[in-house]
């Protein structure tokens, strides 16, 4: 009777040993897929991005420069067609409701200095609407910094939950093992020993 109590108990902490390790390996799987993902996030929405507003913010700034020291000849403009490219792409991008929306403004104001320069109006409006875009880049790029600082403190908070779960983990096994060890080693009282034991 004593043997089949002692194997129920052993299969037991053997059964809680598995669903341990089993829960522990569900929730190790799931910090690394938050981990992955922030990683990716942060290489293909905010890196590439950043490289999308800086080449932008170039090209926009050679037509400043080209502003500042023409005061005629408006329609000798550098014209940049990946400028419309770039536009496209970014938006194709994992947008925040904050950079949808100054996306949408430099889209705007785009459409507006292409209408200025093609119709080869003054240079302070073409300037003006310049400084705008160069506002949008500028809020733009501000998005970049903060959602990537989030994305990188998220995959900070997940691989630190990882460590305190192996080391739980560990802790635990280590208890069942000592369990295990107990009922499996543990000596049985013989009858004889215990009416010994009463008669005294």
């Amino acid at each position: 009777m004593r043997n089949i109590k002692r194997r129920i108990n052993s299969g037991f902490i053997l059964a809680a040993a598995f669903l341990l390790v089993l829960a522990s390996n569900r929730l190790n799987k799931r910090n690394f897929s938050t981990v992955e993902q922030g990683v990716d996030s942060v290489f293909e929405d905010r890196l590439v991005v950043q490289e999308y507003i800086y080449t932008l913010n170039n090209f926009f700034h050679e037509k400043e420069l080209f502003l500042a020291n023409n005061d005629t000849y408006i329609n000798k403009m550098p014209q940049h067609p990946d400028i419309k490219n770039i536009l496209v792409d970014f938006a194709n991008t994992e947008l925040t409701i904050d950079e949808s929306k100054h996306l949408t403004q430099l889209r705007e104001n785009y459409a507006a200095l292409k209408s200025l320069e093609k119709n080869q109006d003054n240079k302070g409006e073409i300037l003006s609407v310049l400084n705008s875009i160069s506002d949008n880049l500028d809020e733009l790029s501000a998005v970049q910094l903060s959602e990537g600082k989030q994305l990188t403190q998220r995959s900070k908070r997940s691989l630190g939950m990882n460590q305190l779960l192996s080391t739980l983990e560990i802790v635990f096994l280590i208890i069942i093992g000592i369990l295990f060890l107990v009922i499996v080693f543990k000596r049985e009282e013989k009858p004889g020993m215990k009416l010994v034991e009463e008669d005294s």
